[in-house]
């Protein structure tokens, strides 16, 4: 039986003596004080409208604003760790006649709402605490994508529980990344909880992409770049996963915020730009010489690119070797003049 439904019946069989007990307690007490006289002398009591309990059960002086002598007495059981019950105008009412208090409702619709202090594993922590485990046994450090059958495992705990998990009893297959696992909490020491979970493991890796929407023909820049995790089996064909490959290269088309990158997508960005004048530089031997030419067409470093000799009107093909100079290889010396 887990704590959750052996706590739901707990509460329930605790409403049922709570009502009954009261009047028991009210004999007790009138018994104690020799001729019936009200348990508080103090009249006018304010009652509380939330309370919030750090216990397994709820107690009167929880209930009111003012210090009751019998105030450490319990009349109820308390809600599960971070759930919440209403004590409403006839239970309170019985409470007051039961134990002589100076209290009546307002309206029936009077009640008290009570909360029970509670402390969480997270789904975070859940999801940490396997792949650990599945790295324990793998004996990898690649980074994991773990989703659970049925979706985020959390544990409410009530105080007094160390909120610790462990992976208990393990099964884990690479080949279809699947996993199963016991999740135990606390860690240590007697288990108040348990759970069966299994998924699907994925390896990710991180990608560059753009943060902001670039257009056509842009210059892209390192403060253009954000990285995102993503799933290796979701990888596209000739997607970019370096960004020493994107910074300086020009998009060829709009581009959207975090969409991933392939090398078809972008272009070196052109050092020499079609019509510009540019040097054209024959190296041989000792020998070094110089024309001015024009560029037929737009290039990036090392590409080659068709100029033309402005005082020959030759055409030519070069190599850019900088934004204003064009390296004619040795076979085209005999045009250059």
């Amino acid at each position: 039986m887990t704590y959750r439904s052996w706590h739901a019946g707990a509460l329930t069989l605790a409403f049922l003596l709570s009502i009954a007990a009261v009047q028991v307690k009210a004999d007790e007490l009138v018994a104690s004080t020799g001729d019936g006289e009200a348990a508080e002398a103090a009249p006018g009591l304010s009652l509380r409208n939330n309370v919030m309990v750090d216990d397994d059960v709820v107690r009167l002086g929880d209930l009111f604003m003012e210090s009751l002598s019998v105030g450490d007495t319990p009349i109820a059981q308390a809600p599960a760790p971070g759930q919440t019950i209403a004590l409403d105008a006839r239970f309170l009412r019985q409470l007051a006649r039961a134990y002589r208090l100076d209290w009546q409702p307002d309206s029936k619709f009077e009640k008290v709402l009570v909360g029970r202090i509670s402390q969480r594993i997270d789904a975070t922590q859940v999801v940490a605490s396997i792949n650990d485990a599945i790295h324990e046994r793998a004996g990898n450090d690649a980074r994991l994508d773990l989703v659970l059958d049925g979706g985020d495992v959390e544990f409410t705990l009530p105080t007094n529980i160390t909120p610790t998990i462990a992976v208990r009893n393990l099964q884990y297959d690479p080949t279809s990344q699947r996993f199963a696992a016991m999740l135990i909490v606390p860690a240590d020491g007697p288990t108040v909880l348990q759970r069966q979970v299994s998924g699907s493991i994925f390896e990710t890796i991180d990608i560059p992409v753009f943060n902001h929407a670039m257009g056509a023909g842009t210059t892209v820049q390192e403060g253009d770049l954000q990285w995102i995790s993503i799933r290796t089996d979701r990888l596209i064909g000739n997607v970019i996963t370096d960004s020493r490959q994107l910074v300086g290269m020009t998009t060829k088309r709009p581009l959207r915020t975090g969409q991933m990158l392939r090398g078809s997508d972008l272009v070196m960005t052109p050092a020499i730009r079609k019509n510009t004048l540019v040097t054209l530089a024959l190296q041989s031997g000792q020998m070094n010489l110089t024309v001015t030419g024009r560029a037929l067409e737009d290039a990036a470093i090392g590409q080659p690119i068709r100029v033309v000799n402005v005082n020959s009107k030759k055409e030519l093909t070069g190599i850019v070797r900088d934004s204003s100079t064009i390296v004619i290889p040795v076979a085209g010396q005999l045009t250059l003049n």
